[in-house]
C-alpha cells in the first residue's frame, strides 16, 4: 500500500464501549478513545518504515522528476536525493514527464533504503534507492529511462544496461536520436538556476 499523501488524513476507529461498563463511565471511555485516536492519527507518519527484510527504509514523499526524489529519513528529516550515476531528461525536456511516471512507478510502494552519503552542487544527497533488493537506478537505465551518467560512472553493469536499452529501443530509446539532459541543459542555460534538479 502507498505512504499517505502529506497532509492526508489518517482514519483511526475506536471501539465502542465495552458491554456493561456503566453510564457514568462511558463518557469518559469516548473521551480517551478519541484522545488515543488523534494521537494515533498524529504520530502513524513519523512510524519507523522498514523493508521486508525488517531493514530500516525511509518513506517517499515525492517523485520531483526521472532522477530526483524526496523523502522522510529514519529520523523524520525531508531530504532530497539525486539519484547517482544516472541522468534522466528534464521535465521541460522531452520525455521528462515519462521518465517521472516511470520511476514513481517503481516507487509505488512508499519506501525505500538508500545508499551513499556524498552530496552534489545543490546539496542533494548523491544515492542508490533500492527497493527491497532491486537495484532502482540501475532499472531506470535498464528500461531506458535514464542515460548511465558518463563521465562519472565506472559501473559496466550500468553501462551495459544502457547499450541493451539502445539496442532493443526501450523507453526514451523509441526516439532515434533522444536528446541527453547535459545537452538539454547547455541550450537552456537558465534551466537550472532558478532551482535545483
Amino acid at each position: 500500500m502507498a505512504a499517505p499523501h502529506r497532509g492526508a488524513r489518517i482514519a483511526v476507529k475506536f471501539p465502542p464501549p465495552p458491554r456493561g461498563l456503566p453510564r457514568r463511565l462511558r463518557a469518559w471511555y469516548v473521551v480517551i478513545a478519541a484522545i488515543v485516536s488523534a494521537v494515533v492519527a498524529a504520530t502513524a507518519p513519523m512510524c519507523p518504515m522498514t523493508d521486508r527484510q525488517g531493514r530500516p527504509a525511509w518513506r517517499v514523499e515525492a517523485v520531483n522528476d526521472g532522477d530526483t526524489v524526496t523523502c522522510l529519513d529514519t529520523d523524520g528529516r525531508h531530504v532530497r536525493i539525486r539519484l547517482r550515476s544516472i541522468d534522466a531528461p528534464e521535465l521541460d525536456q522531452p520525455g521528462g514527464p515519462a521518465a517521472r511516471a516511470a520511476l514513481a512507478t517503481k516507487l509505488t510502494g512508499g519506501r525505500v533504503r538508500v545508499e551513499g552519503d556524498a552530496r552534489d552542487q545543490h546539496g542533494r544527497l548523491l544515492g542508490t534507492l533500492l527497493v527491497d533488493d532491486r537495484d532502482v537506478n540501475r532499472e531506470m537505465v535498464a528500461d531506458g529511462w535514464a542515460w548511465a551518467f558518463t563521465g562519472f560512472v565506472d559501473d559496466e553493469e550500468l553501462i551495459a544496461a544502457e547499450s541493451a536499452a539502445r539496442r532493443t529501443r526501450r523507453g526514451l530509446w523509441a526516439d532515434p536520436q533522444p536528446m541527453p539532459p547535459s545537452q538539454w541543459r547547455q541550450l537552456h542555460p537558465s534551466h537550472g538556476q532558478s532551482r535545483p534538479r
